[in-house]
């Protein structure tokens, strides 16, 4: 079983992004995702270096440098498809998916960290991936297994953002495992400074050569200063206590109980908040994403 105190932190942090992502829900309707981006990246910079410099916990290793600039490109990439997902599709849609994030990063973590899993836990995994596609099932009747995946691969490829959030699931997994062998090198608020550094001048390269890609939704439209603020203060805890979690557990039981609490949440959230429909198919997902996260977390 998982250390108690590493369950809490797990939890917590699948509760802080959670937040995080109604914040980002919320702003991508009034800031256009590469903007809203850079934004909360340059927050997170500031918030970052005010604390690590008054705390003189700063510290720099060269060999930080090369896993650093990974995991901060393929994060990069991650975070503006998912902010694209959600401008373009419904929350209770494609949060869903993000499931696929903790099945692609066990994949990575025994690769690059050789964390590997039980059989349990990968049936476990297996349960969390067709849950999501249940979540996304439309009722179409079927008559057999191979007409029913059909359809649920139709279903998927229909909603853009979907399809957008596997790959964000796909570049996020490949960056969790450089997270960790950054910090090898430097401790969890200098990795968090330097990766929203990177992160920030990727995005603004990014930007600069973006031709269709406005800063605000509409000519008159305000900066939501108050809403990006407590949006960069949850990320920033969010962040930090993830790097955290990584150093006492495996980066893919840590994913999986985040995620699954992110998805149960956000599902409620999406129908509550957003209006958005929640039918028997996103509830049966969810209680199957519930079995496939306690058969993950059963072993440390």
């Amino acid at each position: 079983m998982l250390p108690l105190s590493t369950f809490y932190l797990i939890t917590l942090v699948g509760c802080l992004w959670v937040t995080y992502d109604f914040f980002r829900k919320s702003l991508v309707q009034l800031i256009k995702p590469l903007s809203l981006v850079i934004l909360l990246e340059i927050g997170q910079f500031i918030a970052y270096f005010i604390y690590g410099f008054s705390t003189h916990s700063l510290i720099f290793n060269v060999d930080y440098i090369f896993p650093g600039l990974l995991t901060a490109g393929f994060a990069s990439l991650g975070t503006f498809l998912l902010a694209k997902a959600y401008s373009i599709s419904p929350l209770t849609s494609v949060v869903p998916f993000l499931s696929f994030l903790p099945f692609f990063t066990v994949i990575f973590g025994s690769l690059l960290l050789k964390e590997n899993l039980q059989l349990i836990q990968i049936f476990g995994l297996i349960i969390m991936v067709v849950a999501s596609l249940i979540i996304n099932y439309k009722g179409k009747k079927v008559n057999s297994f191979s007409e029913l995946f059909k359809v649920l691969y139709q279903d998927l490829v229909r909603e853009r953002g979907c399809v957008l959030v596997i790959l964000t699931s796909l570049t996020w997994a490949f960056a969790i495992p450089f997270d960790k062998i950054s910090m090898q090198y430097v401790n969890p608020i200098s990795h968090a400074l330097y990766h929203s550094l990177l992160c920030c001048l990727i995005f603004s390269i990014a930007k600069f050569f973006s031709k269709t890609d406005p800063w605000f939704g509409g000519e008159k439209m305000q900066i939501p200063y108050r809403s990006l603020f407590f949006a960069v203060i949850n990320v920033c805890f969010a962040m930090v206590l993830q790097f955290m979690a990584y150093n006492v557990c495996f980066v893919g039981l840590v994913e999986t109980g985040k995620r699954a609490i992110s998805l149960i949440a956000n599902l409620f959230i999406g129908a509550l908040i957003f209006k958005e429909k929640l039918n028997k198919f996103k509830i049966a997902g969810t209680l199957l994403i519930l079995l496939a996260t306690v058969l993950l977390l059963k072993v440390a």
